[in-house]
């Protein structure tokens, strides 16, 4: 009974793993919550193709809805929600890889790193067998794979985003919570603290040859003026006044004060690819 039971789950897995190999469709959206989201994301970078002309975008869940669609080839989109900036600069610089540009979202330079996301990722033994073995990876989950399919399903069967107008609602409650947070700026010992801590990530990726830029998505005009995007911005500024600096002044509808909503997100990615191509080609200044 044990030998046949034993068989049995060994041929379950055999199935499973050809499956994955060869039959999963390769846009299947498996994501089961935010943090599942952030584990794929960081998942598919680490274990991807070291890209020598690659660009990375490391942020928070301001720079996760940036389309990859709209950007140059081999862009990676390493904004992950809840997170920060320099959970993503940690990420690419224990990768061990090395694209040509690496940018950095400013909007959240104050706010500390999850330093249990990384260390779950990178956890010795699981992270190579994960490597090894692409069934035990996040996005590969039977639960994530079954839910991603009931999500084509569903999305087949309603009118897509891209068929519809962004809402004029806003909601208050989220937008009067992060009034509060902006209201607010760190002592200058903390400011000091983070920016040495980003001016090290940063002289680590250009010590292997990486360009840095920095980017300030876009949230509502409101907050944009707040004295923590202020002061953020000037910061930045400050400690890295040679670097390229990307920003757009336009106003962009948001969904709650910070994060852009789905059609004003396609069109700021859109204003995002033709920057970094410019960049490409030599035409932008810092």
């Amino acid at each position: 009974m044990i030998r046949r039971s034993l068989l049995v789950f060994a041929l379950l897995v055999v199935g499973y793993a050809l499956f994955i190999r060869f039959l999963k469709p390769a846009d299947l959206n498996t994501v089961q919550h935010q943090a599942s989201g952030n584990r794929i994301s960081a998942e598919q970078y680490v274990f991807g193709p070291d890209e020598p002309d690659a660009t990375v975008i490391v942020g928070s869940s301001l720079s996760f809805r940036i389309a990859l669609d709209s950007l140059p080839p081999h862009t990676s989109n390493l904004g992950f929600g809840g997170l920060t900036v320099y959970d993503g600069l940690e990420l690419v610089r224990r990768s061990g890889k090395h694209p040509k540009r690496v940018v950095v979202e400013t909007n959240m330079i104050f706010k500390a790193p999850d330093r249990g996301f990384l260390d779950a990722l990178f956890q010795p033994g699981l992270y190579e067998l994960r490597k090894a073995v692409p069934m035990l990876r996040e996005e590969n989950q039977p639960s994530g794979v079954l839910m991603g399919y009931i999500k084509r399903g569903m999305k087949e069967g309603d009118a897509s985003a891209a068929s519809q107008a962004d809402s004029m609602e806003v909601s208050e409650n989220l937008f009067n919570t992060n009034r509060g947070i902006f209201a607010q700026v760190p002592p200058d010992s903390v400011q000091m603290r983070y920016l040495n801590t980003l001016e090290a990530e940063v002289t680590a990726l250009e010590g292997t040859g990486i360009e840095v830029v920095f980017l300030e998505v876009p949230i509502s005009a409101e907050l944009m003026a707040s004295p923590l995007a202020r002061r953020a911005r000037e910061a930045v500024r400050e400690r890295f006044p040679r670097h390229v600096f990307l920003r757009n002044d336009a106003i962009w509808r948001t969904a709650d004060g910070l994060h852009l909503q789905w059609h004003n997100a396609q069109r700021y990615s859109r204003w995002l690819g033709a920057e970094l191509r410019a960049l490409d080609q030599g035409a932008s200044t810092p």
